[in-house]
């Protein structure tokens, strides 16, 4: 055990006794260093106490209004770096100071997009790509735009229910245009599987076209697919990779001009959701689609559908 031990020491021996994905790593260091922030530059792992912890725990849900889900995967990091620490004697054998300071979540209602809301989100959409086509407003720079791009990711994530950072991990060599699916990629997964999702006829149009016109550009096999620096209009400066500020950026401005929260995981819930509503309501299916491990896992993603309760509470009011 030792004083000198510093966060940036203990971090950097944790990840190289650990195989952990990139973007972990950055999560990793990102919990730490706003619990340096609030502790103070000067402080070690060995000086961290309970009651700190529980302080930073106020400040984190009381004064900056974070939600006690951030709060509680906040500690998770920290409470699995300081088990290592502890293990590896880099701090005194004692009780992990993180321990027993989770915070109790509220249960929220799962959001979904309506019918309404979806149709309200395309016809912006194709209003602004329609203009865009004839070169109305094309000075300004917007987050919408090209908003033939953003349609394809709005019908991606909409008519498969794939994560962000799935999208964000597709090369042009996992999409299969002949046998109409897409491999989502273990790395871009929670659970770091690798599954199929199927290319529909809705989604086969705008997917070819950003297929094909990637290979037009210049794009590889094994380049990413939904990469924006291709299309934005800058010369000679393609990124290797999209990262997640452009996709934050666009869903940000669509949520203003549509007056309701539009993103990625809602479009999973309602595709989740709507599968259920079904007549077979096939739980398997959805699994599937979703990646997930277990039906349990599943269910956590599908609003409950209340004009289906109206309607079975007034079938027993009759009775």
């Amino acid at each position: 055990m030792s004083d000198n031990i510093t966060f940036d020491d203990l971090l950097n021996d944790y990840f190289f006794s650990k195989s952990l994905r990139e973007a972990t790593e950055w999560s990793y260091r990102k919990v730490v260093k706003t619990f340096v922030q609030f502790a103070g530059p000067d402080i070690v792992p060995e000086k961290v106490t309970n009651h700190m912890v529980l302080t930073w725990r106020r400040k984190v849900i009381a004064d900056e209004k974070l939600s006690k889900i951030t709060w509680n995967n906040k500690l998770t990091h920290m409470r699995a770096i300081f088990n290592f620490a502890i293990h590896k004697g880099y701090i005194s054998p004692r009780e992990n100071p993180f321990n027993g300071a989770i915070a109790r979540p509220d249960v929220k209602r799962k959001k979904t997009l309506t019918d309404a809301q979806i149709k309200k989100i395309y016809l912006i959409m194709e209003a602004r790509e329609q203009d865009e086509f004839i070169g109305v407003g094309q000075v300004r720079k917007n987050a919408l735009r090209p908003c033939w791009f953003w349609l394809t990711v709005l019908d991606a994530l909409r008519r498969t229910g794939m994560r962000q950072n799935q999208l964000l991990h597709i090369r042009l060599c996992d999409v299969n245009l002949t046998h109409n699916w897409i491999s989502l990629r273990p790395e871009g997964a929670k659970n770091h599987r690798e599954h199929r999702v199927p290319v529909t006829s809705q989604l086969r149009p705008r997917l070819e076209r950003l297929y094909n016109l990637s290979l037009e550009r210049g794009a590889k096999m094994e380049d990413q697919l939904f990469n924006l620096s291709r299309f934005d209009g800058r010369r000679n400066e393609v990124c290797e990779n999209m990262d997640n500020p452009p996709l934050r950026a666009f869903f940000r401005r669509l949520s203003k001009e549509c007056g309701f929260v539009v993103s990625p995981h809602r479009f999973r819930h309602t595709i989740a959701t709507n599968l259920m509503k079904l007549p077979d309501r096939n739980l398997k299916m959805a699994q599937d689609l979703l990646g997930h491990s277990t039906p349990t896992v599943t269910l956590q993603y599908v609003e409950s559908d209340i004009e289906r309760v109206r309607s079975v509470i007034e079938e027993l009011d009759v009775a």
